[in-house]
């Protein structure tokens, strides 16, 4: 039975200038990320010896025309030089369905013939690497005409999906990532990253090279480490503190507050733990909104609220049990009354030298009286 390649030897493979084609398009959740190996591949490649030019475009900046003619014209002064022309469509700045049609009918609609043109007869020496950073979908007009062109370009143009890996890919990823930089760490640590920095590869990989020079000399990064360098661990550990509030105790969550004050943070660093909290505290009430009033399942809200948790990993479904069981716990009156008890103490907290910590445990306490209250009812005999 084969052993399936690593997505991170693929991608390699596929981008290497030395397996490049005359063309190739490149879609997908993690599309973005081949620009970092695309640069990598060239600098190896110049070391070595070869001369590449590496040139990017950007189809909101120049038009099909301008692109392919620049990719026709000969260099008199670069004849032994290969040309590598990354093309990139524009990136969604949220989560819109609409987008890729749209790129299709403003963006390559108008050029059709002059891009099956190019890739009927491609000059030699020119690698035309076209990207758009989303998912395609099957039926998508901008996929089936890249589709329709590969069928038709006699081998002059590829088609590479970067989409997000599976959670064991992933972490087989962060292992590999961790070697060559000489270090390893554990699979709860590694949850622990991508619960931070989600699964966008290049947010995981820039924590991993901060982490990689955290812990100097050390072979092993550790949960600790982590959370010390982590951009959402400055001050303090907010997922523990959400987890306090989900399925933990009340004593945890004054525990996690009292190491947070005996730090002595500056009033901007206990705003931040405050928002943190009232964050949290808001998302719930959203979610009761949309689950009881307008009849959204629960695991559609928490996947919208918790992008950067995929499901099928354990620490998904963990998270789902104990946000639906503190979703049930409250009414939306209680709720809303939470929200607008964080809303003067904010403004208390902003206009008032009243002790925060006594505010802030004060709340804790209330929230975690109304979140038990059913638990306590359950088991009265």
């Amino acid at each position: 039975m084969s052993t399936r390649e690593p997505f991170y030897l693929l991608w390699k493979k596929e981008i290497s200038p030395d397996n490049l084609g005359p063309g190739l398009f490149v879609y997908g959740e993690q599309a973005a990320y081949l620009r970092k190996q695309l640069q990598e591949a060239v600098e190896k490649a110049r070391k070595s010896g070869e001369q590449i030019q590496l040139k990017t475009y950007f189809l909101f900046d120049k038009d099909w025309s301008e692109i392919l003619e620049e990719a026709q014209s000969p260099d008199m002064f670069l004849f032994t030089t290969r040309k590598i022309l990354v093309v990139y469509f524009p990136e969604p700045e949220e989560d819109d369905p609409q987008l890729a049609e749209r790129a299709f009918r403003q963006l390559v609609v108008p050029f059709e013939k002059e891009i099956e043109r190019y890739f009927a007869s491609p000059p030699d020496g020119v690698y035309l690497v076209i990207v758009y950073p989303g998912k395609l979908k099957k039926g998508n007009r901008l996929l089936d005409f890249f589709s329709r062109l590969k069928t038709g370009a006699g081998g002059n143009l590829r088609l590479l999906e970067m989409k997000t890996p599976r959670p064991p890919e992933l972490t087989a990823w962060v292992h590999e990532e961790l070697r060559k930089r000489g270090k390893k760490t554990s699979p709860q640590a590694i949850n622990r990253l991508l619960e931070a920095a989600g699964t966008d590869l290049l947010l995981p990989e820039q924590e991993l090279e901060k982490l990689s020079l955290y812990s100097a000399d050390r072979a092993v990064i550790t949960e600790e480490d982590i959370l010390a360098v982590c951009a959402f661990q400055k001050t303090y550990n907010r997922f523990a503190l959400e987890d306090a509030l989900e399925s933990g105790s009340l004593q945890e969550a004054l525990s996690i507050t009292s190491r947070f004050l005996a730090e002595q943070p500056d009033a901007s660093e206990v705003i931040n733990y405050f928002t943190g909290l009232s964050r949290y505290i808001l998302s719930l009430a959203r979610a009761k909104v949309e689950v009881e009033e307008k009849k959204v399942p629960v695991k559609e809200v928490f996947s919208k609220m918790r992008p950067q948790l995929s499901e099928g990993w354990s620490l998904f479904d963990r998270k789902l049990e104990a946000f639906s069981a503190c979703l049930k716990a409250f009414s939306q009156k209680e709720l809303d009354e939470l929200v607008r008890e964080l809303g003067r103490i904010d403004i208390k907290l902003k206009s008032s030298d009243l002790d925060a910590g006594i505010m802030i445990e004060t709340f804790l306490v209330r929230f975690f009286q109304l979140r038990d209250r059913k638990k306590r009812e359950f088991n009265r005999p």
